[in-house]
């Protein structure tokens, strides 16, 4: 082999090389990998949604947690949940294996979407203070209202609607955020909830919080009255958002109920907030 030869042959198995790392290394190789198994999870008790049309569905997790007062003490209600039909209305009836927390939940269909009712019950020995409740409205099975950008999910502050798109925050992740709403006070955050959890800060006016269809026609909302702070998880598994109602105090022997609602509006954000207020005043 001539030296002409020889440098040809070099450089040709020296590119060879060089494209099989490239290969190895790209994106498409890497979207080819297999997908693998995750953690199993049991969601209670979660209630489906369903959008006509055959448009998907929301979720409604009545509720996910009840936080004690601070955001690392909390109750789950991860045994099944058996809803029952009353008429028109479903409920459910859930008490925890050591008999401490009560739940009561009934859901009812209204034209405009709709209201729940949700009495959390304290059955313990001791006085929880300043209970909140996450309540979590799953989009992840929506394509009409899932926002992964949440340029489409607003809230309103000093009368203004704001995205949650590249709001300003005190710290946390930039897929979850929260906003707390005007007269509340902040239950206990632990260290690892400020790391996960940042809160625009610009609260919220009024504890709505809504999402924009991606075909903007309607509007889906949700409130609580009265709402602690909202809540949005960007996450495939979640693409959430809540409106967390606010117990207050519950003494031993103590229940207390709260009312909310989900709702879809055709038209703007102002048309919306103006019927989800209607509604919410009369819950």
């Amino acid at each position: 082999m001539n030296r002409r030869d020889c440098m040809k042959s070099t450089l040709k198995s020296a590119l060879a090389l060089l494209s099989t790392k490239l290969t190895m290394g790209s994106p498409t190789s890497q979207a080819q990998s297999p997908i693998t198994p995750g953690d199993t999870r049991v969601f209670q008790p979660i209630f489906d949604l369903n959008f006509a049309d055959d448009r998907g569905i929301a979720q409604w997790w009545l509720p996910e947690l009840v936080l004690l007062g601070n955001t690392d003490r909390h109750y789950a209600s991860f045994r099944p949940s058996q809803w029952q039909r009353d008429g028109k209305d479903w409920n459910y009836r859930y008490e925890n294996e050591d008999g401490a927390l009560s739940l009561t939940a009934t859901v009812e269909r209204i034209d405009q979407g709709w209201i729940a009712s949700l009495t959390v019950g304290n059955q313990s020995d001791e006085t929880w203070r300043n209970v909140v409740t996450p309540v979590c409205l799953l989009l992840r099975a929506s394509e009409v209202f899932q926002d992964s950008t949440w340029k489409r999910t607003f809230y309103r502050s000093d009368g203004q609607f704001l995205t949650f798109h590249g709001r300003e925050t005190d710290g946390g992740r930039p897929i979850y955020r929260m906003s707390l709403v005007k007269g509340q006070e902040q239950i206990e955050r632990t260290e690892r909830h400020q790391k996960k959890w940042g809160f625009t800060k610009r609260p919220s006016d009024d504890g709505i919080i809504g999402v924009i269809s991606d075909d903007q026609s309607t509007v889906l909302t949700t409130t609580w009255n009265p709402t602690h702070h909202l809540q949005a998880n960007q996450k495939r598994t979640f693409s959430c958002v809540h409106a967390n109602p606010f117990f207050g105090s519950l003494q031993p022997g103590e229940a207390r109920t709260r009312r909310g609602c989900v709702l879809l509006t055709p038209g703007d954000l102002s048309q919306a907030w103006d019927a989800t207020k209607k509604v919410s005043e009369q819950l």
